[in-house]
């Protein structure tokens, strides 16, 4: 059973980080952060602030950190190096450490499709994974999974995870219009008693599929939670061995830091999670804010769909077990 540390004061954050880094990695190595530095104009989304201790105690410690991520395949000035350049430097993290905004990729073979996983992450010798945890339309909620999931491939990749899961009508519909009501992108309407999908408009969260009381819509391929899952470990399994994880849940939000605005907080901040096991690190994660919660599940009551769904299937793909033994820290 792996070990998840977790750390509620934020004011021993850099302390532990020079503990269980200075024991992790190589002094005068280079480290690979693999972030998400959020959409321009989202005040809940990790800022430098958020990271600067970790960043301290790395250098304390002779690692050199060099910040990572991707373009995304949505209209934003992330879309690309050059804008995503500028937002990085806007949001003041280069003032931080050097970063990489990457479009090289190498081909990764997984079940459904063949992912382009970002060659500088591949190519590290030591990764660190910050990931902030919140809720998200499609996945429920974005932890480490999700980090690497979209983030740590391309483009093509990332829209082929939301075309693959996009529904057919393949069985007999009861117009019980429930697909409709939950759809959070208003991509179906009931025509004819049927439901009318705009694939044009629909994110392929899969939530009408997994809500279907007649199970009368399937993915094109495979539900979105599997497909993410699919990209993750394309990714996860081609890292060094030298990597690391930390999940910061604080500003807990309803949406995702793709957002200019991700909504309102849902949950009370919780802390820091450490741990060298992404998928336990994204399951304890879940169920300290579900404790906090009265042992709801929040995150699927906010977007009817069971966060923990790409949990499992990337604990099946990476051969990784979801439980752990939580020590605070």
């Amino acid at each position: 059973m792996d070990r998840v540390y977790f750390l509620q004061d934020e004011e021993r954050l850099k302390k532990i980080c020079l503990s269980i880094f200075g024991d992790f990695y190589s002094k005068n190595s280079v480290v690979l952060i693999k972030i998400h530095f959020g959409e321009p104009g989202n005040q809940t989304a990790l800022f430098p602030k958020d990271v600067d201790p970790v960043i301290k105690a790395l250098k304390d410690l002779g690692i050199k950190p060099t910040f990572i991520d991707t373009p995304v395949v949505y209209p934003s000035p992330r879309n690309n190096v050059q804008g995503y350049s500028k937002v990085v430097k806007d949001r003041g993290y280069d003032r931080l450490a050097p970063f990489i905004i990457s479009d090289q990729s190498i081909d990764v073979k997984t079940k459904d499709f063949t992912a382009k996983v970002c060659k500088e992450l591949i190519e590290a010798k030591n990764v660190l994974v910050i990931s902030h945890v919140k809720g998200h339309p499609c996945a429920g909620f974005g932890g480490a999974i999700k980090n690497f999931g979209m983030g740590g491939v391309m483009k093509e990749t990332k829209s082929l995870e939301h075309t693959f899961s996009k529904p057919r009508l393949t069985g007999q519909c009861q117009s019980c219009d429930l697909c409709t009501q939950l759809c959070p992108f208003q991509a179906i309407k009931m025509v004819n008693q049927k439901p009318q999908i705009d694939l044009n408009t629909c994110a392929g969260c899969s939530i009408c599929e997994i809500n279907c009381p007649k199970q009368c819509l399937t993915p094109k391929k495979a539900l979105f939670d599997d497909l993410l899952a699919q990209g993750a470990s394309a990714v996860i399994k081609n890292l060094s061995k030298k990597t690391y994880y930390l999940n910061i849940i604080k500003n807990i939000t309803k949406m995702c830091d793709c957002f200019s605005n991700a909504g309102e907080i849902v949950a009370e901040d919780i802390g820091f999670l450490f741990s060298d096991n992404p998928v336990a690190i994204d399951q304890a994660s879940l169920d300290l804010i579900n404790q906090k919660n009265n042992n709801k599940n929040l995150f699927k009551e906010i977007h009817h769909k069971d966060p923990y769904l790409q949990i499992k299937f990337a604990s099946k793909y990476l051969g990784k077990k979801t439980d752990y033994q939580l020590q605070k820290i």
